[in-house]
């Protein structure tokens, strides 16, 4: 039952507090202070709980073993083809139907501005080859907060983490007006099935170019190339509130973010920290490309037991 579940609170000196939960290693609510003392909720429609009927499964969780898109379901590894479960036909999204968003998390630490969690992924769990050991940990410092996930494997398996969730930092209502600055040249088009087609183009021109900030204004759901690509700590977006002047830098590790305007979203999704509308808010997931492990030209996404998956995003936030 929902209420089996404990909720754990970060917090830390600036006034920012997280609230997570062990269900998907989720952010279900995030208090950013305000100018007048006071503090706002900026995470939407995150639900605590699996058995929140009518809630969004993905909403503030980690996504894996492989979030995004996997084309059919179906990929190839060192000559050995692997099927997956189709839950978003006909693809294999963010994982497959029990993918780590909708796994119970163990709570290996917990301090005052931190907390960690486990999760213990089997050979052959939703298809995917080799054990996964995950670790996925949260941290406030100053005015940012991090999350560090980190996985290994006995066999080679691809692996794409990243963080679902969705942001509005006015707190309420539609985040269209939100403007967005995503520092790349270039994005992967999809077909109709929202599969990359294996061409990287060039935002010039294109309704998909936010080197410079501006307003989101429409419906979107792609990946960009960050120009950084994969490696050290850097840029992937700055969301700006435009009204409030409050903003959120989001930093990462990895080659590309994914925009996504939560279309679905509806007041009948079940939301325990925030009421949900169209629009309500916007999802930056920094990751690998969608489909990478069928697309050979996209950075990879196969993660062998000699290596070490390691992915770092951070959120910082100012105006307040």
């Amino acid at each position: 039952m929902a209420g089996q579940h404990k909720l754990v609170t970060i917090k830390g000196e600036s006034g920012l507090r997280a609230i997570l939960s062990p269900v998907g290693a989720k952010l279900v609510a995030l208090y950013v202070p305000t100018r007048d003392g006071g503090e706002v909720q900026v995470v939407i429609g995150s639900s605590a709980h699996p058995d929140d009927v009518g809630a969004d499964a993905s909403g503030g969780a980690i996504c894996g073993r492989v979030a995004n898109r996997i084309a059919g379901g179906t990929f190839e590894l060192d000559g050995q083809r692997f099927d997956l479960p189709i839950n978003k036909a006909p693809n294999t999204l963010h994982g497959g139907p029990v993918g780590f968003s909708r796994r119970e998390w163990t709570v290996a630490k917990a301090e005052e501005s931190l907390v960690e969690f486990g999760l213990l992924s089997a050979d052959g769990d939703m298809g995917f080859p080799g054990k996964l050991d995950v670790r996925a940990t949260y941290g406030i410092e100053g005015s940012s907060l991090y999350l560090d996930m980190t996985a290994e494997t006995d066999r080679p398996t691809p692996i794409n983490l990243t963080n679902h969730v969705y942001l509005n930092l006015s707190g309420a209502g539609s985040a269209l007006a939100h403007q967005v600055e995503i520092p790349a040249s270039h994005y992967t088009p999809v077909n109709e099935a929202l599969i990359p087609t294996g061409k990287i183009a060039d935002v010039t021109g294109t309704r998909f170019d936010f080197r410079r900030p501006r307003p989101v204004a429409e419906d979107y759901d792609i990946n960009f190339c960050l120009d950084a690509g994969r490696g050290p700590s850097h840029l992937a977006a700055r969301l700006v509130e435009p009204d409030t002047g409050r903003s959120m830098t989001l930093s990462t590790t990895e080659p590309g973010v994914q925009l996504y305007t939560a279309t679905h979203f509806s007041e009948a999704l079940i939301s325990p920290f925030s009421k949900v509308v169209k629009h309500g808010g916007i999802a930056l997931e920094p990751q690998t490309y969608p489909n990478a492990i069928n697309e050979p030209a996209f950075p990879s996404s196969v993660l062998r037991p000699s290596g070490r998956y390691a992915h770092r995003i951070e959120w910082a936030f100012s105006g307040f």
